[in-house]
């Protein structure tokens, strides 16, 4: 009979044992880290405009990962150069000038387009019309097709934020033109090249500049200045919420709550 007894209290222990291992949660830590952030693009990766001398939404948005959970330090390579155009950027890349940049890349952010649309303003700026944009449009999907695959055969995973072109000319007329209807369609496609890749978040900033009521803009009428730069960095942060910053980095960094 004690034999018995001493069996059952045994069976009963182990049982006990078992589901505290069941029920006790496993949580993961996001351990910070310094991190490697590269700016591609134009003037406006560049900080144009910016009077405050602060890199523009780059120098603003590096501060504030710096409150994220996984970040500790961020190092800022700003890749971007005023008046780059997509095949100036095409060229940039396969030159292979920022490879090593690129490749220890733990974040990335940039912004092109709207020198590709400038240059046919001002080429046809005596005779503007739709047509000349369409044909452009065909050529910079392209070219802008084979940027994020040259991102992609240096850094198969590091978060590519893409934001968007603007108007600068819309603050002159609020009159709705064809350079409306362009501005939606670049915009469109360069949202289905962040949709393609798991890991980039499209940012839309397109309404922030449709006027200069706020006084965002430079002196020079085409880049925001130091509060333009304020609200463009807030519309970043608010689409990587909105994509998900852990998800975009595969759970390495995330907001704190």
């Amino acid at each position: 009979m004690k034999k018995i007894i001493i069996l059952m209290l045994a069976l009963f222990l182990m049982g006990a044992c078992s589901k505290d291992i069941k029920t006790t949660p496993v949580t993961q830590e996001v351990v910070p880290k310094d991190i490697v952030y590269v700016a591609l693009g134009d003037s406006l990766s560049e900080g144009v405009g910016d009077e405050l001398n602060y890199q523009g939404y780059v120098g603003r948005l590096s501060d504030q990962m710096e409150t994220w959970k996984g970040v500790n330090y961020v190092e800022v390579q700003n890749t971007a150069k005023k008046g780059r155009r997509s095949d100036q950027l095409v060229a940039q890349l396969e030159s292979g000038e920022i490879d090593k940049a690129l490749k220890k890349a733990d974040f990335i952010t940039m912004t092109m387009g709207g020198n590709d649309l400038m240059k046919i303003v001002r080429r046809d700026i005596m005779d503007l019309n739709k047509g000349a944009f369409d044909e452009e449009r065909l050529e910079f999907q392209e070219r802008y097709g084979k940027i994020m695959e040259l991102i992609r055969e240096r850094n198969k995973s590091a978060p590519i934020i893409i934001i968007s072109v603007y108007n600068p000319l819309s603050i002159f007329t609020q009159e709705k033109s064809d350079l409306n209807t362009i501005m939606y369609e670049w915009n469109t496609d360069i949202q289905d090249f962040a949709l393609a890749d798991k890991n980039a978040c499209f940012v839309n900033v397109e309404d922030l500049f449709d006027t200069n009521e706020n006084m965002i803009y430079h002196t020079d009428f085409f880049h925001p200045n130091a509060k333009g730069y304020d609200e463009m960095t807030g519309r970043i942060v608010e689409s990587i919420k909105a994509c998900g910053l852990k998800k975009l980095t595969n759970g390495e960094m995330d907001f704190k709550e």
